[in-house]
């Protein structure tokens, strides 16, 4: 399958309309300007900078137009674009950076000493942002412009998404064009997008959600992408009651805009499509957003697949607000057992996906290629529970269940629980050892503004609802969990912190 310059196409389609609007400044650029300056910055990487088909071009920076220009710039120019975490160390991006090798990066100014430290020994060049004669150059100088992208197969390579390295050193999944235009074809349907539809960005471009969930697929259809820098809850809330028709997001944000003061008061009188992924989803927000008359609605995907795979509907989502319903477009998933072997019918297993959402693979990366993707098949890691419709649920990371007494305990089960709590805003379960039953469960606890959370008064709660081996038998009370840029827990960060828990447990009667 070749694929085409979508870009071009929305801008013969839409001239005028706004693909592109910032929330700090208010800027806006048409399909026109958006076109008209890719074309130059692609002649520029090209012609001024000479750079090779399939050089890396990395940018450093929170959301910017220049992301989306760097992405199809580079499809033109046939470069590889890579949007870095500008959330991390200057050690854990020179790791990065040594991985994949960039000949150019574009940073922002205020990541200057970053991109510095990170790139020392190595012949990148490096162009700031805001700066005439750096980034913005690379348009204003063109002597010529590469007006449209050469047809590309579907397995060229056109982007380098590093997954947040939560077990372990980052990898560079390799997303191709053709895994892009899947998953934007699979998006646009699932989300039921229409041509002109307003989309609010939230999260980083350097994450997957934040490119493909809905981004590029919105700028396929001729919409407009309303980009904030990072996520800022009062004006997230602003821009949906107002102009907005979609929004996706993680858990986290969501559980942010219903405890913020302004989201009572707040009327979305546009809105059409809430989705949320990315991890585990508290039953707590889909009540929030119905008692405004909206469903959100659950979706799964990875970045090494899609990451449109999942996407449940309005009407399954009102049903059953805990199933991503059943896979989406061209996604083909299966569940095996223990033994690998495949359940045909309801049943729990690992979810594995196949089909042409799937990455080739990691960059450079053989072997963590192979362990992930055997005969086409991508391992997920994920727990899964198909009903008797065909709707799957998501339990869990297979890496943090625990087994307490010969059971197994899926944290996500309790999260749920204690996030339905008066006092807790956020909770994460993990498992520590213990001398009797193997590990139980330890749940870290941040309490809503204004409340207290009494460990022996939540495990009381916990131990009226739920089997004894669930119960937490150790609860921590924290300000913050720690998390990765895209909102997921970094429960191994509360595995290290603790993991020399010495204390007996409470109940061993359970």
């Amino acid at each position: 399958m070749l694929i085409t310059d979508w870009l071009r196409s929305a801008a013969d389609h839409h001239p005028q309309r706004i693909a592109l609007q910032d929330v700090p400044t208010g800027a806006r650029f048409s399909y026109a300007e958006l076109d008209l300056r890719v074309g130059r910055i692609a002649w520029s990487l090209q012609e001024s900078y000479h750079l090779p088909k399939g050089a890396r071009i990395a940018i450093l920076s929170q959301n910017r137009f220049a992301h989306i220009e760097l992405i199809f710039a580079a499809a033109r120019a046939g470069l590889v674009v890579v949007p870095l975490n500008w959330r991390l160390a200057a050690s854990e991006l020179s790791a990065i950076v040594q991985d994949f090798q960039p000949s150019l990066l574009i940073y922002e100014p205020e990541f200057a000493a970053i991109a510095t430290q990170a790139l020392e020994g190595s012949a990148c060049v490096r162009l700031p942002l805001d700066d005439p004669q750096g980034y913005e150059a690379l348009q204003s100088k063109a002597a010529g412009t590469i007006g449209t992208m050469a047809p590309r197969s579907d397995e060229d390579l056109w982007m380098l998404l590093y997954t947040s390295g939560t077990t372990g050193r980052p990898k560079g999944v390799m997303q191709t064009f053709g895994m892009v235009y899947v998953n934007a074809v699979n998006t646009l349907i699932s989300g039921k997008v229409a041509p002109g539809d307003v989309f609010l960005n939230v999260l980083p471009f350097f994450h997957t959600g934040g490119l493909n969930l809905y981004t590029l697929p919105i700028l396929m259809s001729g919409g407009t992408v309303i980009i904030e820098r990072r996520f800022d809850p009062e004006a997230t809330l602003m821009y949906l009651s107002n102009d907005v028709d979609s929004m996706f997001a993680v858990p986290a944000i969501y559980l942010a805009l219903a405890n913020h003061p302004a989201f009572p008061s707040t009327r979305f009188r546009r809105l059409r499509n809430l989705s949320v992924g990315g991890a585990p989803i508290p039953p707590v927000i889909g009540e929030a957003f119905a008692k405004k008359g909206i469903v959100v609605a659950p979706s799964y995907g990875m970045t090494e697949a899609g990451p449109t795979i999942f996407a449940s509907d309005v009407q399954t989502a009102a049903r059953k607000p805990l199933s991503v319903g059943k896979p989406v477009g061209a996604s083909l998933v299966r569940l095996i057992d223990d033994a690998r072997n495949e359940i045909q019918h309801s049943g729990r297993g690992e979810l594995q996906i196949a089909g042409p959402v799937v990455t080739p693979g990691y960059w450079d990366r053989p072997e963590a290629t192979q362990e992930a993707i055997r005969d086409g098949w991508l391992s997920t890691g994920d727990v899964a529970v198909r009903d008797a419709d065909g709707d799957i649920f998501i339990v869990d990371r297979l890496k943090d269940m625990f087994i307490s007494g010969g059971e197994n305990v899926y944290p996500a089960e309790v999260e749920n629980f204690l996030h339905d709590l008066p006092d807790v805003a956020e909770a994460a379960v993990i498992g520590v050892p213990d001398a009797r039953w193997g590990e139980v469960g330890l749940a870290v606890v941040v309490p809503r503004p204004g409340s207290k959370v009494e460990p022996d008064r939540l495990r009381a709660a916990c131990k009226v609802q739920l089997a004894g081996y669930k119960v937490p038998q150790h609860v921590r009370i924290v300000d913050a969990l720690p998390r990765t840029p895209s909102g997921k827990v970094e429960k191994h960060k509360l595995r290290d912190l603790f993991a020399a828990m010495k204390e007996p447990c409470i109940d061993h009667d359970r």
